[in-house]
Order: structure tokens, then C-alpha cells, then sequence
């Protein structure tokens, strides 16, 4: 569940959306094409499923109604948010839009308790008022998080894995200088804490219920403050036009796995390469 952290072509299954990451040089290190990620290359999810044997998630949306279900299905949608008002005009499935799809699984024979839902939630919320982060609604954000895992487990599922808000302040765009934006970065360790709580505070409540979260922000922040420590060569972004200017190639860099961000946001498949080991460390601990 979740945004473009975890997005593995989802929007290209919503009609009318400008939200997509399905054009020339996504995908260009792993794919040789678009694959409607939002990177060079692999992401995640895609790492999760490579490290643990199972084939990369498919969107729960391109499965056709009867099909057979695949072990791993992916319901993250480019630019969602917690709020249902995050980029609602964008043509974006929302968290909400998207446990509705989970509800879909639990009323089929299966047995929830054996699925691992990976969430990565809440940074659109966040980046959509970079501008004017007071416009920031923390409390409506971790209001709409405690109630979603709740709805989870009244699903069925027992096993969550939940993702910290990254660095956004450390991101290409908003950094200047290649120093971190403070302001920004204090709002989304002041999410972060509280939304830690909730996870830990609904998998007490719940008989059953194992939570974790993943501390994504401190990784990439280390990465940006000292690259070459992680094996990176520059803490910008590789493909600075991307997103702004579709198609324009003006200022790609020739290797990609230097950087640790791909375009002005979102991280490369080095990056990716990184946290994902964060994360499967956390699924080990609520098998």
C-alpha cells in the first residue's frame, strides 16, 4: 500500500491520471523502458520480492475479476496521500480508495494471517505543501493512519510493516546547496514519532496484531549528509528534469547509482538497494 515509494505501475490503471512515472528514462537502468516506477530501476517492493523468492508484485488493479490472485499484489498509487484530499484532482487511488481494494481480499477464502501488508503512507500529505508546510494537517494525517491499520485488522490482517516519512527536506527539490531544509525535515521527525506510536500502540490494543516501522528518514538523511560513506558520489538527483519536464533528458547523469536520488524526489535503484534491507529485516520480525 501506499505512494510512488512503493507504486509498481498502478496509475497506469486509472483513467485520466497525470500522475504517472510511465515515461522516458524511468526504468532506463532495469527495464530498458518506462515500468511505471518511480526510478531508475527497481524499487522496493520489487527488492522485498527478489530477496524473500517471490515474482515482483502486480498491480491490484490490472487483475482481471475471477483471475487467479498472485502471491503478491500491490495496491500503492503515484502521489497518493493519507488525506483523501492529497492530489485528489491527479487521478490517484488514496489510502482509503486503497483499503477499500484490501477489503476485497478478505472476503475471499484466504488466510489473511499469512499476508504481510508493507505500507509506505503519508509523504504526499507533506509534499503537496512544501510551500506552506503550516498547511500540513499532522493530526488529520495520523488520525487517518490509526483508523486505516484498524480497519486492517478488522479485515483479517495481523502483520504490518509500516514506513517512515523519508527526508523530504533533504530532497533535490527543496535542498539548496546540498544542505537539508531543517523546517521541513522537523515536521516529518514530528510525524514520524507519533506515527511510530500508532503502530505500536494498535498492535498492543489488538490480540493478534504485529506492527513494526521502518525508519526510512535516517537513512536517507546519512545518505545525503555523507554519500560517499554509502557509495554514492553526489546526494542530488540524477534526472533533475524529469518530473517538470517530461521527455527532456537535459542533464542526466551517465550513471545513476552514483546518485542518491533519480529525479528531484524520488530515490535511485542504489537508494532503493539500501532501505530495502531496512525492511526486510522488519517483515522477519512479524512473521
Amino acid at each position: 500500500m501506499g505512494d510512488s515509494i512503493f507504486d509498481v505501475g498502478t496509475n497506469k490503471y486509472v483513467k485520466d491520471s497525470v500522475s504517472r512515472c510511465d515515461f522516458v528514462p524511468y526504468g532506463e537502468t532495469r527495464f530498458s523502458k518506462p515500468s511505471g516506477r518511480c526510478s531508475d530501476g527497481f524499487i522496493i517492493p520489487d527488492l522485498i520480492n527478489k530477496a524473500i523468492g517471490l515474482p515482483f508484485s502486480r498491480p491490484f488493479l490490472s487483475l482481471k475479476a475471477g483471475s487467479q490472485l498472485p502471491p503478491s499484489i500491490n495496491f500503492a498509487s503515484d502521489g497518493s496521500g493519507l488525506l483523501d484530499s492529497t492530489h485528489s484532482d491527479w487521478g490517484v487511488v488514496s489510502f482509503n480508495e486503497q483499503l477499500k481494494q484490501l477489503a476485497q481480499l478478505s472476503k475471499k477464502n484466504l488466510n489473511l494471517n499469512d499476508f504481510v501488508v508493507v505500507i509506505s503512507s503519508a509523504g504526499n500529505d507533506i509534499a503537496a505543501n512544501l510551500q506552506n508546510i503550516a498547511d500540513v494537517d499532522l493530526k488529520a494525517m495520523l488520525m487517518s493512519l490509526e483508523k486505516g491499520l484498524e480497519q486492517l485488522y478488522k479485515y483479517g490482517f495481523r502483520k504490518i510493516v509500516y514506513s517512515s516519512v523519508g527526508a523530504l527536506g533533504c530532497s533535490p527539490i527543496v535542498t539548496s546547496g546540498g544542505k537539508c531544509v531543517s523546517e521541513i525535515n522537523n515536521l516529518v521527525e514530528e510525524f514520524n514519532v507519533q506515527a511510530r506510536e500508532i503502530v505500536s500502540g494498535v498492535a498492543k490494543r489488538f490480540p493478534g496484531m504485529k506492527g513494526t516501522f521502518v525508519d526510512g528518514y535516517s537513512s536517507i538523511k546519512s545518505y545525503v549528509e555523507n554519500p560517499k560513506r554509502f557509495g554514492f558520489k553526489n546526494a542530488g538527483g540524477c534526472c533533475p528534469n524529469c518530473l517538470s519536464q517530461k521527455n527532456t533528458l537535459s542533464g542526466l547523469c551517465k550513471n545513476p547509482s552514483d546518485y542518491v536520488f533519480w529525479d528531484i524526489i524520488h530515490p535511485t535503484e542504489h537508494t532503493y538497494t539500501l532501505l530495502a534491507k531496512e525492511f526486510i529485516k522488519k517483515i522477519i520480525e512479524v512473521l
